[in-house]
């Protein structure tokens, strides 16, 4: 059996404790700065917690480094360890971790929350690794969490974590933005529910070119007008609406 580390007690932190412990990965402790959220964490899965990073088992496996991004070398430089020290983000180099001959990265594909867990089975796991054994101690423990395992260079995990911020971040602030507009007349965001859902839904199966609706998909001047008039009085949402119509009339739909 693989046994983990956990540095950490926010979002990345939690699910990840949550999904080790529910597929069978022995999580040996967790270790984190902020002392009242490390400790409701292990006390919650029943996991080891250590309040000094000098004292932390050193025949661990694999160390998880589920810390900010900026706080990544930091944190590196601090542990002697004799396992693997793995960071978790999408952008930041594996050369943060120069303090390790044995590193690498486990990236979760997903916008993930404390108050809801995602199910890793269905979240996709990218890995970088510094060797080959290394490499497959890390598939072997994305293969007990998640269904799809991806092997990634750092330019590859780096432009897709651009484009997941586009997909994720970006779409979530149009909503806040939809939310707010609605609210000012009156009107529930709720009632687009189901349009987000098939919107989302639709993307599975058809190429999102293929997906793609709307006025400016057909080229309907006429409603890109009145709908422009309707946003005179929110310039910085006009400016979106036009940047977005104006990308989608410029390609063939």
């Amino acid at each position: 059996m693989i046994k983990v580390f956990i540095v950490g007690s926010g979002r990345l932190a939690h699910n990840l404790v949550n999904t080790f412990t529910q597929n069978g990965v022995e999580v040996t402790g967790l270790y984190a700065r902020n002392l009242n959220k490390g400790k409701l964490l292990s006390q919650k899965y029943d996991v080891s917690f250590f309040a000094d990073l000098t004292s932390i088992p050193v025949n661990c496996d694999v160390y998880f480094l589920a810390v900010s991004d900026n706080a990544i070398e930091g944190v590196s430089n601090l542990i002697k360890v004799n396992g693997l020290v793995v960071h978790c983000s999408g952008m930041m180099d594996t050369k943060l971790l120069h303090a390790h001959a044995n590193c690498g990265v486990f990236w979760p594909v997903q916008s993930l929350n404390e108050e809801k867990l995602s199910d890793f089975k269905h979240v996709p796991i990218c890995i970088e690794s510094s060797d080959d054994n290394n490499k497959r101690i890390l598939e072997v423990l994305s293969d007990k969490v998640s269904s799809t395992t991806l092997f990634v260079s750092q330019e590859q995990r780096n432009k897709l974590h651009l484009t997941a911020v586009m997909v994720n971040n970006f779409s979530n602030h149009l909503f806040h933005l939809a939310n707010d507009f609605l609210e000012k007349n009156k009107l529930p965001f709720s009632v687009l529910f189901p349009l987000i859902e098939e919107t989302f839904e639709k993307v599975k199966y058809l190429h999102p070119k293929e997906a793609q609706t709307g006025p400016a998909a057909r080229k309907d001047h006429n409603t890109i007008e009145k709908q422009m008039a309707l946003l005179a009085d929110d310039p910085k949402l006009q400016l979106i609406y036009k940047v977005f119509t104006d990308s989608i009339l410029q390609n063939k739909y």
